[in-house]
C-alpha cells in the first residue's frame, strides 16, 4: 500500500530522510524516520514487513545493512554487514532474503565488483557471498525477482 525512499542527494547536502507515500491515493510523501547517516547511492530490498538500505556512498563507502519498519514509523537500525564496502550496486528481494550484486568498492577508484551478497529477512545477521555477476560493474539498475 505504500512506497518508501531512504536517503539521497538533494542537489547539495545528502539526506537521511525515510519518505513514505501512498500507492492507493495520490498525495505527497511524509517523513517517517531517518536512516543512520545522510547518504546516497544505496541499494534496497524489502520483506513483507521491512525495508532495507544497504551499502552507501557518503564521505566514505560502508558495508552496513540497515532496516526500517513498514508497520511503525521509526528510524532504521543497523542489523548486519555486507561482505565488503560498496555503493551503486543493484538490489532485489526474494521471500526470505535480500540480495545485492555488483557496485563500486570505494570512492577512491577501487573499481567495480562482481560479488553477489545475500542476507536474511528472518534474522538479523551479516550477508554472505553467494556468487558472482557475469562481469564486474557499477551503477546497476534495481533488480527484479521471478
Amino acid at each position: 500500500t505504500h512506497g518508501y525512499n531512504a536517503g539521497g542527494w538533494a542537489g547539495g547536502p545528502l539526506t537521511n530522510i525515510i519518505d513514505k507515500f501512498s500507492m492507493v491515493s495520490d498525495g505527497n510523501a511524509t517523513d517517517v524516520g531517518d536512516i543512520l547517516v545522510a547518504t546516497s547511492q544505496t541499494s534496497s530490498a524489502s520483506s513483507l514487513t521491512y525495508g532495507y538500505s544497504v551499502g552507501d556512498y557518503q564521505p566514505t563507502v560502508t558495508n552496513v545493512i540497515q532496516k526500517y519498519s513498514f508497520s511503525a514509523d521509526a528510524n532504521s537500525t543497523d542489523v548486519g554487514d555486507l561482505t565488503g564496502v560498496v555503493f551503486t550496486s543493484g538490489g532485489c528481494s526474494a521471500t526470505e532474503y535480500g540480495y545485492r550484486g555488483g557496485g563500486a568498492t570505494n570512492s577512491g577508484g577501487g573499481g567495480p565488483t562482481d560479488i553477489i551478497d545475500k542476507w536474511s529477512f528472518v534474522s538479523d545477521a551479516n550477508a554472505t557471498d553467494v556468487g558472482n555477476l557475469t562481469h564486474a560493474r557499477t551503477y546497476l539498475g534495481y533488480g527484479s525477482q521471478y
